[in-house]
């Protein structure tokens, strides 16, 4: 089978074609997703792409998929993986209930808004999520740090002295290579411009976040449905985080960790949909 990841990040498996803007190995092709995928019309049996869609915006998501079913072959099977935001907005809502009745919920409310709106407005990189991460592993927070690792997957319980990982979530392990050095002399640039605005303004004009790092949209069950039919894809359902219409997924540990229990927590939605 022609297996086909998109977007893949640090999430890949040898046996796919993994594609990303950043390219940090030989395992990964960089590709500029928006300009199109480089690759002949019914050419993989497979495609899936996950926690990358809510990163674009709604135009771009719809070219992006339709760049997808072009490329995958007749009855192929695309996986999207996103976050949920009719999961997201019930479990805000319970812990607001419940905080308003019992302030020991407060932290697991305020960590609610940060998973519901961080990532649409923050302005600098790792935003107010990333800062909260960090405090609750100096402070080894289990309680709040076990309410985390189950809602999204992340598991903050490190060394005191260690920066947690999740504190620069979209940073990837890049080796020194021409992809890196172009990058770092981008942002190097982007940086000096930033600071010829005025301090007052540059939050305004400027976001200083990483790219792909900002949610610029949320799906639920309707809207990523729709998302799939109007690019044309039939036969869509909803599916948990181990289970899929495509044979052996489980064998590439991608939405699953080695322990079987899910990457991405109970905060995702699994879509499928076929060709």
């Amino acid at each position: 089978m022609q297996l086909l990841n998109i977007a893949c990040g640090n999430r890949y498996h040898k046996d796919w074609i993994n594609i990303d803007f950043y390219a940090n190995n030989s395992d990964i092709k960089k590709v500029n997703i928006l300009s199109g995928l480089p690759f002949k019309d019914n050419s993989f049996d497979v495609a899936y792409s996950s926690h990358f869609f809510e990163h674009l915006h709604t135009q771009d998501a719809t070219f992006v998929i339709s760049e997808v079913y072009r490329v995958l072959k007749k009855g192929g099977i695309l996986r999207i993986v996103v976050p949920d935001l009719e999961g997201v907005c019930k479990e805000y809502i319970k812990m607001i209930d419940l905080a308003s009745k019992n302030m020991d919920y407060k932290q697991q409310y305020e960590w609610m808004t940060l998973e519901l709106l961080d990532q649409m407005v923050r302005v600098e990189s790792g935003g107010n999520m990333g800062k909260l991460y960090q405090k609750i592993t100096n402070e080894q927070n289990k309680s709040l740090a076990d309410y985390i690792l189950y809602r999204v997957g992340e598991d903050l319980l490190q060394p005191k002295n260690e920066i947690p990982k999740t504190c620069n979530f979209l940073k990837k392990s890049q080796k020194i290579n021409v992809n890196f050095i172009q990058n770092k002399v981008l942002f190097l640039y982007l940086g000096i411009i930033r600071r010829l605005i005025p301090k007052n303004l540059r939050n305004i004009i400027f976001i200083n976040t990483s790219i792909g790092e900002k949610h610029l949209w949320m799906y639920d069950k309707i809207s990523l449905q729709t998302l799939f039919e109007k690019a044309g894809f039939k036969d869509i359902a909803i599916h948990r985080f181990n289970t899929s219409s495509i044979p052996y997924f489980n064998n590439y540990i991608l939405d699953i960790k080695d322990d079987g229990t899910s990457y991405k927590g109970v905060s995702s939605i699994y879509m499928e949909g076929i060709k």
